[in-house]
């Protein structure tokens, strides 16, 4: 996900605790394990992601449950100057986390190349539910796997199969009469 740029090198970590799921709920990033069995290892430092479908669950998880200073732990050494746990809070003001569906996965072709995820994350921001699409990458530093950084995805526009039938538009059944006469009766309009 994207990472909350400031001016000046991740500082302290944020005072608040972040929150955590009861013993035996599921994990937010929606795998369907416990949380204990899940991304709580990793949340909690005692575990380091080996995949990095398991890295981006963790992450989502972290963006859920408020865990900003694993968002900034996770990010890779050469870009980690550009994200403070201070940024990622205020940034996430407001935001409730609903659902990550995770579409793709692709390991480097290289060892020293970057692993790839796709995802689209549902969340709610002033009453609306909206759409986060990614495309993240993930490098290896001294055998551990972090976050390097994101490409937005574009959600698939919507198109018609048909062409949209106004009401004064001829009915396309043929009968020669006014849509609106015909089969539009009822006042709902054709898809």
């Amino acid at each position: 996900m994207s990472r909350a740029r400031s001016a000046s090198p991740a500082s302290a970590p944020v005072t608040s605790a972040p929150a955590q799921p009861a013993p035996g709920e599921s994990c937010p990033c929606g795998s369907g394990k416990d949380f204990a069995a899940c991304c709580g290892p990793y949340l909690g430092g005692e575990a380091w992601p080996e995949a990095a479908e398991a890295l981006m669950r963790s992450r989502y998880t972290a963006y859920a449950l408020g865990n900003y200073d694993w968002l900034v732990a996770s990010t890779h050494p050469s870009t980690r100057s550009e994200v403070s746990a201070e940024a990622l809070a205020e940034q996430c003001k407001g935001v409730r986390w609903l659902r990550l569906d995770v579409d793709k996965c692709a390991d480097a072709p290289e060892p020293d190349g970057a692993d790839m995820v796709e995802f689209h994350a549902l969340y709610e921001l002033d009453g609306v539910v909206r759409q986060l699409g990614e495309r993240s990458a993930f490098m290896r530093d001294e055998g551990r796997l972090y976050y390097v950084d994101g490409t937005a995805l574009r959600p698939a526009a919507y198109r018609r199969e048909a062409p949209k039938v106004g009401r004064n538009d001829p009915c396309p059944c043929g009968s020669g009469k006014k849509y609106k006469k015909c089969c539009g009766r009822g006042g709902s309009d054709a898809a």
